[in-house]
């Protein structure tokens, strides 16, 4: 907005209607308002075909004169000057155009290279775009301020309060422990229970029990020796083998025809 606003001056410089001196020239007001006639001493002129070239009278003093639908008469005013764009001039009347329309300009002067130039104030609104531009810069910075503020408390709430990294609680010491489900662990790295040994410990069997005693006092042994009836183990007859079964003689195969 600051390049902006020394730019818009120099674009109304630029935008000036200009004629020459001795010449009678038409200009079309699309706007009402005030306009100012400048004396122009320095700038680019160039006169269209088929018009007035300019012409200076001697000892005739610059000014301007105008007819219109409506009427306007300039008034002197010499508060106005500007120097952009190679253009050099400085105003000598304004004029308050009331109605919109066709208006001829009649210029005279004693130099046909000075040019009337006819148009707004060039400085209107330069000064309020340029403190619109520093208003916009000042809350550009105190907006980024907070945003920064803002953003360092968060980064701050994240660094004490983190989310675990592993598949359990606490942070993740290797890549291995970020997977899910984890990997079952190596030989080496299998945890060693002392209550859990890796070999079953061994059943010992209880001793047999002690022979029962019986109401009178005497001893009676809780068994007693097989009788003469059953035979010893040993004496069995062995169950003889099952014969195989025959072999099925193969099947006859036909010759190729």
């Amino acid at each position: 907005m600051l390049v902006l606003a020394s730019r818009l001056e120099q674009q109304a410089v630029e935008d000036f209607a200009r004629a020459g001196v001795g010449c009678r020239t038409t200009l079309e007001f699309d706007a009402t308002g005030t306009f100012y006639v400048y004396q122009e001493t320095a700038g680019r002129f160039e006169v269209p075909d088929g018009n007035c070239e300019p012409v200076g009278q001697p000892d005739q003093a610059f000014g301007a004169e105008i007819t219109g639908p409506a009427e306007a008469a300039f008034l002197p005013d010499e508060s106005i000057s500007y120097d952009a764009s190679g253009f050099t001039g400085r105003s000598v009347s304004k004029v308050v155009i009331a109605d919109p329309g066709r208006y001829e300009l009649t210029v005279r002067g004693a130099d046909a290279s000075v040019v009337a130039a006819v148009g707004r104030d060039p400085s209107s609104g330069v000064d309020t775009t340029r403190t619109a531009g520093l208003a916009v810069g000042a809350a550009g910075v105190v907006l980024g301020g907070l945003l920064l503020a803002l953003a360092g408390r968060r980064s701050k709430k994240a660094a004490t309060a983190g989310v675990p990294e592993g598949p359990g609680w606490g942070p993740a010491r290797n890549e291995d422990d970020r997977a899910w489900p984890p990997k079952p662990p190596s030989v080496a790295q299998r945890p060693v229970n002392p209550q859990q040994p890796d070999e079953p410990a061994r059943v010992v069997p209880p001793p047999p029990p002690l022979p029962a005693r019986s109401p009178g006092g005497g001893e009676r042994p809780a068994w007693a020796p097989p009788s003469a009836d059953v035979a010893p183990v040993d004496d069995v007859a062995p169950t003889p083998p099952r014969p195989a079964p025959p072999i099925p003689p193969p099947e006859p195969t036909l010759p190729d025809r």
